[in-house]
């Protein structure tokens, strides 16, 4: 697997410093799961980081801040924790969320050759599969925030290149576009946003409000 478009070094930083939403996190740690330059990546950025920790000279905490410490990591978490299937080609971490089959998910159908299957998470950016037959397209659409898609099987091109398997592809609100799926394999992308899309077109847009987009 050759990986040409990677997330960008300020979210990978802000994963590193577990400072990024859910959403965001797991659609970081699950290209992570794929690619190793940017496990080289994180992996010096948390080592700073607790290298700055240790020098840092310990303060008393009160006991109302410890014990909501202590409450906040006894909740559960918000996914359902499954074994990793090593044998799966769903990354370990979206594992977590989806289990290690994506055939076995309740799709919800878009149009023809579209469907996508929402995955709750905590914060304000929101997480959800997309899967488009081959020649499937994404109504033309651009931002009203920040956008981030893994390829998870398959490919797709738009305006701005080509996606494969393991790339990420970041969007702002400067981006009009159309993805479409590639002749082969189906494609399966995860899609992380901070804001709704702004589709093109009465019907698009109908249909876009319809499925929470």
């Amino acid at each position: 697997m050759t990986i040409t478009h990677h997330p960008g070094e300020e979210l990978l930083l802000s994963y590193a410093s577990g400072a990024a939403d859910e959403a965001v996190a797991l659609i970081v740690a699950s290209h992570l799961a794929l690619c190793a330059e940017c496990r080289a990546t994180v992996s010096a950025s948390e080592a700073v980081g607790g290298s700055l920790i240790a020098n840092i000279a310990p303060v008393p905490v009160n006991q109302s801040a410890y014990d909501s410490l202590l409450a906040r990591l006894d909740e559960p978490e918000n996914a359902v924790v499954r074994g990793a299937n090593i044998t799966s080609n769903v990354p370990s971490p979206l594992q977590q969320y989806i289990g290690a089959d994506y055939d076995a998910l309740p799709w919800r159908q878009i149009v023809d050759g579209l469907a996508h299957y929402p995955i709750p998470t905590k914060g304000k950016t929101r997480a959800r599969l997309i899967r488009a037959e081959p020649g499937a397209a994404v109504s033309t659409h651009t931002h009203r925030g920040e956008e981030w898609t893994l390829v998870l099987t398959g490919s797709y091109t738009d305006a701005t290149g080509h996606y494969a398997c393991g790339d990420v592809q970041s969007t702002t609100p400067a981006l009009t576009h159309e993805p479409a799926a590639d002749p082969g394999p189906v494609c399966i992308n995860l899609a992380v946003t901070d804001a709704p899309l702004i589709f093109k077109g009465l019907l698009p847009k109908l249909v876009g409000k319809l499925h929470g987009f």
